[in-house]
């Protein structure tokens, strides 16, 4: 063992719990394992004071160092990673006050950098964590030593003191060319998944071997290599959480590492699914959880056959980890109508409808309600079977209406049934004769619940909704109900021929709809119609409001078929000129305005799914097909924007491509 004359010259006394630090030593040098463990315990308990480290580090540091260059030591390893951590090996940043002292005396020692071919692997792998505390005094060595070093467990901590010294070595940019090699040319599977993790970790990474790297993630999560470390000792905690987050050894997973190989194959769907079927299929729930969070803005952006993944989403709702079932449910929960194949799989996650229902006691996404930051929410397996009108549902959306009416999403969810949901008609109209602002604790609350009962009401059973409409503002909303209700609000009708002139162009639109339908004066709303549909001067979504108006009245306004005509020339706005031929057809049963609507889908995608509703209601694809068939052929979604799509806006792609197969099939 090391002589401990060092330890008798030094005057302790003099040194801050310098007794305590020198006995710590003393067992350090000494051959109980027991208290050599406690020794390096404690003095990693002693050693944080803020940011930097008590005054006695630097009086220590020389005897830790001859500890390590002792070879009968049999705790070298481990001393020298105490030694890292108390020249801030953790804060290579951090030049100030005591640790730049600890740091300062680390740089000078002759042969720290000899550590690193040390014959005990051990060493050399907490030399190369040590050597961070002094990168910014003596950068260098450590990319040298990767392509000597055998183990590769050392060759681990070498890339990750490497990346944190490219700023004060060679620089970032070449350090990410190294880790893009060290990623597709190493031998060892967690060399190689951690230079991918770095390398994702940084800004801007270089190209590297999709191919090498794409077996590379998927052995990574079939090893098990993402699984997160054992929780630090609390005890020691506050020095080793800092070499943590220095190591990244607080992995955040590999869904950089995914999200870079799938953003080279660009908008190859095939690619992109083959990678997460192979994911979903291994038993590891990292690779499960990771493809289902990815899959999702996959289906949002790229066409394809998603029923495989679908269908595994759908088994994967019963897997035993519950952040594998809650990701399986946000899928699914994200993709419209492709997800209706696992409505049975869903329907089986949800408890039994005669269970009593208690908020905020169970929140997983398959309780019936969960309680979310305004109260009570409709749970997301039952808003999605909600969504795919699953009519399994709608008993206990009829339950919730009498047990707990005020749920967040209930009413929208009764709403989608429409009449088939007519039984609860008469607990909405009950609600609605009860309710009373004072019940609410803000004024806003008692109106939201008030618009959602009566929406739910106007959608299941249109003629009952009148009396409750009665009193009601007019806005957009209410001239919607009202025109939903029809004959039965006769009553609001002066109000609505009040708002015909009320020179707000979208509330004089929704007043002719509903005094159309309200009171079947197809004169009045012809009259607002007018004034709109073919001015040049109107914007756009008016003029289509206003044509939609026109072709609701059909043959009744036959003389505006010239001028609505004139509105499918080329200097017309695209939307108004497909809303235009659209009129003509169930006006007049013209087609030839159809027919010329090429140059409108190619420029508005937005307005292809009404142009091909159009092109088949008219029967004649010989001059579209072509257009069907590209749009067939076209990988990404019509309606894809920055943000991606919403679920809906999935459902709305999907009948667009269905219209496009019955177009091409019709040539």
């Amino acid at each position: 063992m090391t002589e401990t004359r060092a330890l008798r010259d030094i005057d302790w006394a003099t040194v801050e719990r310098g007794f305590v630090v020198r006995k710590m030593l003393l067992d350090l040098t000494g051959s109980d394992q027991a208290a050599r463990t406690r020794a390096l315990r404690e003095l990693r308990r002693l050693a944080p004071d803020g940011g930097d480290v008590q005054p006695w580090v630097v009086t220590a540091l020389p005897i830790l160092l001859d500890l390590v260059a002792d070879r009968d030591q049999p705790d070298r390893g481990p001393i020298l990673c105490l030694i890292g951590d108390l020249a801030g090996a953790d804060r290579t940043w951090q030049l100030t006050g005591e640790t730049l002292r600890a740091k300062q005396l680390l740089a000078g020692h002759a042969g720290l950098t000899d550590l690193l071919t040390d014959e005990d692997p051990q060493v050399r792998e907490a030399a190369a964590y040590t050597l961070r505390a002094v990168t910014r005094l003596a950068p260098g060595l450590l990319w040298d030593r990767y392509v000597e070093e055998p183990d590769p467990a050392v060759r681990v901590t070498l890339i990750r003191s490497c990346v944190l010294a490219g700023a004060v070595g060679s620089g970032y940019e070449p350090t990410k060319q190294r880790l893009a090699w060290v990623a597709g040319s190493d031998t060892d599977l967690r060399v190689r998944i951690t230079a991918l993790t770095e390398l994702m970790a940084l800004l801007n990474p270089p190209p590297f071997d999709v191919e090498t790297a794409r077996e590379t993630l998927l052995a990574a999560y079939r090893e098990g290599l993402n699984r997160e470390p054992e929780p630090l000792d609390d005890e020691i905690a506050p020095l080793l959480a800092g070499r943590r987050m220095a190591a990244r050894q607080w992995t955040p997973g590999y869904n950089q590492v995914l999200s870079a190989i799938r953003a080279t194959y660009r908008n190859d769907a095939a690619a992109h699914r083959d990678l997460l079927e192979q994911m979903l299929a291994l038993d590891a729930w990292d690779a499960q959880q990771d493809a289902l969070y990815a899959a999702r803005t996959l289906v949002q952006r790229l066409r394809g056959p998603y029923g495989p993944i679908v269908s595994r989403a759908a088994e994967l709702l019963r897997d035993g980890d519950p952040q594998v079932r809650a990701a399986a449910m946000r899928l699914l929960h994200g993709i419209d109508e492709l997800a209706r194949p696992a409505a049975d799989a869903v329907w089986a996650t949800l408890p039994p409808a005669d269970q009593r229902i208690r908020p905020g006691v169970d929140d997983s996404p398959f309780a019936w309600v969960t309680l979310g930051t305004q109260g009570p929410e409709l749970g997301p397996a039952a808003q999605l079977l909600a969504e795919l009108r699953d009519d399994r549902v709608l008993p206990m959306l009829e339950r919730l209406l009498d047990e707990i009416p005020e749920t967040v999403g209930l009413h929208r969810g009764i709403a989608g049934f429409g009449v088939r949901a007519r039984g609860t008609s008469r607990t909405l109209r009950r609600h609605l004769r009860s309710l009373r602002p004072e019940t609410f604790a803000e004024a806003w609350r008692y109106e939201t619940h008030r618009a959602n009962l009566l929406r739910a009401l106007t959608a299941v059973a249109p003629n009952e909704a009148a009396e409750h409409l009665a009193d009601k503002s007019i806005d957009v909303a209410t001239l919607g109900l009202l025109a939903r209700a029809g004959r039965a609000a006769t009553a609001r009708i002066p109000d609505i021929r009040t708002t015909l002139t009320c020179g707000d162009p979208t509330l004089e639109l929704a007043a002719a709809r509903a005094v159309w339908l309200v009171a079947g004066d197809a004169e009045a709303a012809t009259e607002v119609y007018d004034r709109y549909f073919d001015d040049r001067t109107a914007q756009p979504e008016h003029a289509v409001a206003a044509i939609d108006g026109l072709k609701e009245l059909g043959i009744r306004v036959k003389s505006r078929v010239r001028r609505l005509s004139a509105l499918t020339g080329s200097r017309t706005d695209g939307a108004v000129a497909a809303a235009a031929a659209d009129a003509l057809w169930w006006i007049a049963g013209k087609r030839d305005a159809a027919q010329r609507l090429g140059r409108v889908w190619e420029s508005k995608p937005l307005v292809r799914p009404r142009i091909a509703r159009l092109w088949v209601e008219t029967g004649d694809a010989r001059h579209v097909a072509r257009c069907a068939q590209a749009e067939l052929a076209t990988a990404l979604r019509h309606n894809l924007s920055a943000h991606g799509v919403l679920a809906g806006k999935i459902g709305d792609d999907e009948r667009l491509l269905a219209l496009c197969r019955k177009l091409s099939g019709a040539r």
